[in-house]
């Protein structure tokens, strides 16, 4: 499912410069990242030693997050004349410090080939609070709470809209809420034996196709396009997460392929734009299209690659090694 998340952003940055596609990538990434940081931290909330689970948790995320995104960092702040990254140098600390989303929503759209960490910033600054509310919450409110966090965000788009302050709140992490308790609601629930009821699966059928035609063929404005449609594409979203979480999902998720390219997405996903900026400092035409989604598509997965076999899954198996002496 990482792997179709992926390339649905690939498209939109790639090749279909006007497609929403990426952004409803991003938002079922952000209810499978509820749904499976949840379900972490309800297994923690069974310890004993509640304090050394948060310390496990939070050691094994900055394991899978930070080496490859520090590395990228080092790296674009080292060639930001080359790559022609405009006020690179002064978003640096920003970007360190996890709060990418709120740069852009202040400063504008450079460096350019950072503006994808803002979903970065927003994993983090879930990272930092979600521990230990869930760990803090006694159960009977836990769906309560996330019924709040979805249905809040709506009211929060209409004032953000009627303030014309649309991509200031769409970059702040308010906006992500509603899929993040989505996802969490889904792992609670779960645990508990739910399942999707048949009749609410079949609801998500239509309103996914729905969203998703009326998002590519029609130009709708900000309310119908911000505030329904993204609202209501949360119901096939969490569907789709709810059927895969019980094995019941389409066969191609199960290709080796498939997850091969799921399991090396966060690094694809964290190298795609700098490698794209690279391509074009090279002179290389990149103009979006299908030839620039296949070139430099391959040119960040297998970057990806490398960096998941040489950093990313040494740095994990000892965070693994590291925590797993840890009494549970």
């Amino acid at each position: 499912m990482r792997a179709i998340a992926l390339l649905s952003v690939f498209y939109s940055h790639f090749w279909g410069e006007n497609s929403d596609l990426g952004h409803v990538g991003v938002r079922f990434f952000f209810v499978l990242s509820g749904f499976l940081i949840t379900n972490i931290l309800l297994a923690t909330k069974e310890r004993d030693d509640r304090a050394t689970g948060i310390i496990v948790f939070f050691i094994r995320r900055a394991a899978r997050i930070w080496p490859p995104y520090f590395l990228l960092l080092a790296f674009c702040g080292f060639a930001a004349g080359a790559l022609q990254l405009r006020m690179m140098h002064q978003s640096l600390p920003w970007h360190a410090l996890f709060l990418s989303n709120f740069w852009y929503a202040t400063h504008g759209p450079d460096p350019w080939a950072l503006r994808h960490l803002w979903t970065l910033a927003v994993e983090e600054q879930f990272y930092l609070i979600w521990p230990f509310v869930v760990l803090a919450l006694p159960a009977r409110f836990f769906l309560k709470l996330c019924g709040v966090l979805v249905l809040g965000v709506v009211p929060y788009r209409l004032i953000a809209l009627s303030m014309g302050k649309v991509e200031l709140g769409l970059a702040l992490p308010f906006d992500s809420v509603d899929a993040l308790a989505a996802g969490a609601a889904l792992s609670f629930l779960s645990t508990k034996g739910w399942s999707m009821p048949r009749w609410l699966v079949s609801l998500s059928i239509p309103v996914g196709v729905a969203g998703l035609v009326t998002l590519a063929a029609f130009e709708t404005g900000d309310f119908i396009e911000w505030v329904v449609i993204e609202t209501a594409l949360l119901l096939p979203l969490t569907a789709i997460v709810a059927l895969a979480s019980k094995g019941q999902c389409l066969k191609i998720l199960a290709n080796r392929a498939i997850s091969g390219l799921g399991r090396i997405s966060y690094g694809a996903y964290l190298y795609h734009l700098p490698i794209w900026a690279v391509f074009i400092s090279l002179g290389i035409d990149v103009s979006r299209g299908p030839r620039t989604m296949l070139v430099v598509g391959a040119s960040s997965v297998l970057t990806a690659f490398v960096s998941w076999v040489v950093v990313e899954r040494p740095v994990m198996a000892w965070s693994k090694r590291l925590t797993n002496r840890v009494p549970a």
